[in-house]
């Protein structure tokens, strides 16, 4: 997966290990799996922190400014964000800005750009690993892809990664999962319903109440084959099958579920995502998860995912 050329500069101190990338970083990372390499390869990915300044004029926060050299972001509470290559993200944050605000949208937004440019697949989801295989949950943000990792990792299951699941596709066109971050971010009620206190937890994000809760996960294994996407909705009045989406249908199912699908046009990435697509969904089986919300359902619905989940290819076509 290394596409790119390696730092002239002595790579940073802090190494970690992410979405089978091993990255270099002069800011300290809690949130990521320290790197266990006794090989010293160099790094795939280099993070460098310029010294900090008032954010520079750039495009709304949902767009790129986009160059023959690379691509550049900037959010107006934590800072200016470059990505080039694959390889490189140079951080300037701005003054008023806490360590955890840049690192919000460094291993958010910057990652996302990172990722599709090295022709990787991020979808929007978390994931867990079923005898081998990997099950991912996708869908809009709020939706409970959180909370179920954090259930099924309650219940056992090996998760593999939160918020973003990052794949890249073998020689003979299998999609791929690779393990993410290791910690799930969790609002305040979640994180108590399983038994968490948040007072003892970092907060995810500046002066919100959602925090990291660890997560056993898979760690420096992987990568795991990609058998079955579910796209997590909510339910009408009577509460439908999970159905398999298929042909062109399960393509845009795809794409739609893509993380940050906003930078593929001024990316000129359009066309590979509609390829990736195509791929993932000619090789693993998409399917249309609606769900009650609330906690109050919670457990069935969460119950009637893991029983489809744990089903055989054959027997998960019927009624769920």
């Amino acid at each position: 997966m290394n596409v790119g050329v390696a730092e002239a500069a002595a790579p940073p101190a802090h190494r970690y290990r992410a979405f089978g990338l091993r990255i270099a970083s002069e800011m300290a990372l809690p949130e990521l799996a320290p790197l266990q390499d006794a090989s010293h390869a160099p790094p795939d990915v280099t993070i460098r922190i310029g010294k900090r300044r008032a954010p520079i004029d750039g495009p709304p926060a949902s767009r790129l400014t986009v160059d023959a050299g690379g691509a550049t972001f900037v959010m107006e509470s934590a800072g200016h964000y470059r990505v080039e290559g694959g390889c490189r993200i140079q951080v300037t944050p701005c003054p008023s800005a806490t360590d955890t605000d840049v690192r919000l949208y460094l291993l958010g937004s910057a990652f996302g750009v990172l990722c599709h440019q090295r022709g990787l697949l991020p979808l929007h989801g978390n994931a867990l690993v079923v005898d081998g295989r990997v099950m991912a949950f996708c869908g809009r943000s709020g939706i409970g892809k959180s909370t179920l990792a954090a259930h099924f990792a309650a219940r056992g299951y090996a998760i593999l990664c939160d918020d973003v699941c990052v794949v890249s596709f073998a020689a003979d066109g299998r999609p791929m999962a690779w393990p993410g971050l290791p910690r799930l971010k969790l609002w305040r009620d979640a994180a108590e319903a399983f038994g968490h206190d948040p007072g003892v937890l970092d907060r995810a994000i500046a002066g919100k109440d959602k925090y990291h809760v660890p997560n056993p996960a898979v760690g420096s294994h992987g990568p795991f084959p990609l058998a079955r996407v579910y796209v997590v909705c909510d339910t009408t009045p009577d509460l439908g099958d999970i159905d398999r989406i298929t042909g062109i249908a399960a393509v845009r199912t795809v794409m739609a579920q893509t993380y940050r699908k906003v930078y593929l046009r001024p990316m000129d990435l359009l066309g590979a995502n509609i390829e990736h697509a195509t791929r993932l969904a000619r090789h693993a089986r998409i399917y249309a998860a609606p769900r009650r919300r609330g906690f109050d359902h919670f457990e069935a619905e969460a119950a009637r995912l893991e029983r489809h989940m744990t089903q055989s290819d054959g027997a998960a076509e019927g009624r769920a």
